[in-house]
């Protein structure tokens, strides 16, 4: 993914992040679970992207990476799916969408990831399992466990 083509100007950064941030925020949410620990991802990722150096011949996509790798340590560093509590939920007021949402966000990070960004990113398998760093065929079985528990759980 750190494939170059020339310098990221300073007016092309802020373009990207005028368009990108809150996407980003979002995203980053689904696959983090909070909304502060999301904005400090993607204030971060833009970081990495303004210390590059130089313009990634796809900016979206090394940011939606970048959400994505940052996310995934961060889950790990606080070891959110041994500790999570079953009580803590995020509610939006809508019950069917709250209980979707705790249930999403108890599904293992790579499940979770995929769905986000099949779903709510509309990307095909191939870019996510780039994303990802991982096998197409991961990307495939992710997607089918991922909408398996959600269906049994939410059923």
């Amino acid at each position: 993914m750190r494939i170059m083509a020339g310098s990221m100007a300073d007016s092309d950064l802020a373009d990207l992040y005028r368009r990108q941030r809150e996407p980003m925020i979002r995203f980053a949410r689904l696959l983090a679970g909070s909304g502060g620990v999301a904005e400090e991802i993607v204030q971060e990722a833009f970081l990495k992207l303004h210390q590059l150096g130089e313009r990634p011949r796809n900016p979206d996509g090394y940011l939606r990476t970048v959400v994505a790798n940052l996310a995934r340590s961060h889950l790990r560093r606080l070891g959110v799916e041994r500790r999570m509590p079953a009580g803590r939920r995020i509610t939006v007021g809508d019950p069917e969408i709250d209980e979707t949402w705790a249930a999403v966000c108890r599904l293992p990070f790579r499940q979770r990831a995929v769905l986000a960004l099949r779903f709510y990113e509309d990307l095909p398998e191939a870019d996510i399992a780039r994303i990802l760093d991982c096998r197409l065929g991961t990307v495939k079985s992710s997607l089918h466990r991922g909408l398996s528990k959600l269906r049994e759980e939410l059923s």
